[in-house]
């Protein structure tokens, strides 16, 4: 169900694994009659602005469905991403959270936003707590709580939690050596919390009110005794799972379904007065096969699905004489890309990382931009999505329109073009098979690395390999296991050209493990020490615009000037489509099912309906 709900508070724009959310049949025909047109961002926020709910009848069961089985349920120290689905917001429930159509921060837990610092500096900021809510047990939720979750929990090292590197800062100490410090909170009162940051830091809502809280009264004698971290396992009854949220977990059949009941004492509350949420019980059915997953859809079995581009036309024919209707959203906000490696560094034995007339032409800006106007995104979007997704390209999304910017260069299918800029390069000679070859008799050539036993990687290397030799360059297709790829990739560097996927936050300019030269993750050529010669001008930019980002402050006003947030994200793009040190491909679109008689669906362009609101017509 999390699907259907925003995000965790807290995320962080970074490298996201391998994102292959596409399919292909063996074979490709053109269709007659193409796929629906995609919707526009606009319309889909102005329809979930228009849209008011109407009171929901109590009762009925919501059958949803996760493809994994659950690993734990603790969600304070689960890597587990259907862990995370089903308790996060569900069962336990932040201080702030964000409105679902426009990403604004709004009081969830707290009772208002802090919209200014106590003190000058702007690291101080105090939240009143909301005084109706009650854990799941009936104990009181309060203060103790929130300090006890972040001083206790969260930042306690003993405690294996993914969430602490998010509340901790990089500053000077007293002889100027640079070291973290954590977020801290303070108890004012039953109902009144304080936090004091660091460093005044403009995302300052994500660190004082993203955090999940947890029960002190049911988990400080866990941490005490040292068993925190086997606390609420897989084989905890799940009615033993405490959170203050709309459902409360009350079965676990592993291999069969995860259950959740509603909580009649949430604290939230209808236009009416009525307390929600109004279904009973939600049924999250464990099926990995998305044929299988379709099939169970078809025949009534769920009541959601989260369809392929495949599925798009059975549904499409079936969905009025079967009742339900086909949701088709925005595009999602995570992307594929070509990348090739400008690494001109050596290994230890003095071997170069790439050869040098190979790096010569990846570092060559007019190499990646005539390789970008060799990609058809046309006719991948037809084979590989079904027409069914986004061309890309810049690293970010039309989905958070604060910072998005469509001002940026375009790179059409042009080939005449391709072979202008490699003429350009000095490439114009040809040996016999047609490929170009450059200074020294070396063929304009690379591999490309990707993933092994993915038919739709071996699609996209195809189409490039076809449209590369028009043009005189040969591509070299490498398939490497996943372990061996990331490897190659992150330790030996020993890589010409990949394909990767990442997601990102709505705060872009958070992406600095990609993006600044010292990081480790920044694919295209990482651990640049500052000040390095290998930095091109817009590299120094780029290390610039993400140490600027979220730190100006009007001292005047006392407050962060976002505006300029916005300038250098929209600098950020401009940059990133001129220089392409990431070539960016396609975003698969969002493509539901779901039955008429799950009423009261507001979909905007982050989520499908609000499992709070909806009802189940009977």
């Amino acid at each position: 169900m999390k699907r259907l709900l925003l995000p965790p508070a807290i995320v962080l724009a970074g490298f996201a694994g391998f994102l292959w959310l596409f399919r292909l049949s063996t074979a490709y025909e053109k269709p007659v009659k193409g796929p629906p047109p995609l919707p526009l961002v606009d319309d889909i926020t102005k329809a979930a602005r228009e849209f008011r709910y109407e009171p929901g009848v109590y009762g009925g069961t919501l059958n949803d469905w996760i493809s994994t089985e659950l690993k734990d349920l603790n969600l304070a120290i689960s890597t587990d991403a259907t862990t995370s689905s089903v308790l996060s917001g569900l069962v336990f429930e932040t201080l702030l959270t964000r409105d679902d159509i426009d990403l604004e921060w709004i009081p969830q837990l707290a009772l208002e936003v802090p919209t200014s610092s106590d003190d000058p500096e702007g690291r101080v900021y105090t939240l009143k707590l909301r005084q109706d809510v009650k854990w799941h047990d009936g104990a009181p939720f309060t203060a103790d709580d929130v300090v006890f979750t972040y001083h206790e929990i969260i930042l306690n090292e003993s405690i294996p939690c993914s969430s602490r590197p998010a509340l901790q800062m990089d500053v000077p100490d007293e002889s100027g050596k640079i070291v973290k410090r954590s977020v801290k909170a303070e108890k004012v009162d039953d109902y009144t919390v304080r936090f004091t940051l660091p460093k005044r830091y403009a995302l300052y809502l994500q660190l004082i009110g993203g955090v999940s809280i947890y029960p002190r009264h049911i988990l400080k004698p866990r941490v005490d005794d040292g068993t925190f971290n086997s606390t609420w396992n897989i084989a905890t009854p799940p009615s033993q799972v405490i959170g203050t949220g709309p459902y409360m977990p009350s079965e676990y059949v592993p291999g069969e379904r995860f259950v959740q009941k509603r909580n009649p004492n949430y604290w939230k509350k209808d236009e009416a007065g009525n307390r929600l949420p109004y279904v009973e019980t939600i049924v999250y059915n464990i099926i990995q096969n998305p044929d299988t997953q379709l099939q169970r859809f078809l025949v009534g079995n769920l009541d959601y699905l989260e369809a392929r581009s495949i599925d798009l036309k059975q549904l499409t024919q079936r969905a009025e004489g079967g009742g339900f209707d086909v949701v088709i959203r925005a595009p999602q906000a995570g992307w594929n890309y070509l990348a090739f490696n400008q690494n001109p560094r050596s290994r230890p034995d003095g071997v170069p990382y790439v050869k040098p007339w190979k790096s010569s032409w990846f570092r060559d800006v007019r190499f990646r931009q005539a390789v970008a106007h060799c990609i058809d995104k046309d006719s991948i979007n037809q084979i590989m999505y079904d027409g069914m997704a986004q061309q890309n390209w810049v690293p970010y999304t039309p989905k958070y329109a604060k910072y998005w910017t469509d001002e940026v260069r375009k790179y059409a299918f042009n080939l005449d073009e391709a072979r202008r800029l490699l003429d350009d390069m000095g490439l114009t000679a040809r040996n016999e098979e047609g490929y170009r070859v450059g200074a020294g008799g070396n063929v304009v050539e690379f591999v490309l690395t990707t993933m092994a036993n993915s038919e739709p990687l071996k699609w996209l290397v195809t189409i490039l390999e076809q449209d590369l030799k028009k043009v005189g360059v040969r591509l070299i297709p490498e398939y490497l296991e996943f372990n061996l790829l990331v490897r190659r990739l992150s330790q030996d560097w020993d890589w010409e050209a990949i394909v990767l996927g990442y997601t990102a936050g709505p705060e872009p300019l958070l992406g600095k493990t990609i993006w600044k030269s010292s990081e480790p993750r920044r694919v295209w050529n990482p651990r640049v020490p500052a000040g390095s010669p290998e930095n091109r001008d817009w590299e120094v930019r780029l290390d610039q615009i993400f140490e600027e980002a979220y730190s100006t402050w009007d001292e005047k006003q006392k407050r962060f000037l976002w505006e300029r947030d916005v300038e250098l994200a929209h600098e950020w793009q401009r940059i990133a489509a001129e220089n392409l040190p990431h070539i960016y491909l396609m975003s698969r679109v969002d493509i539901h099912a779901v039955y008429r008689r799950v009423r009261n669906r507001r979909s905007t362009v982050f989520t499908l309906m609000d499992p709070t609101r909806i009802y189940i017509e009977r």
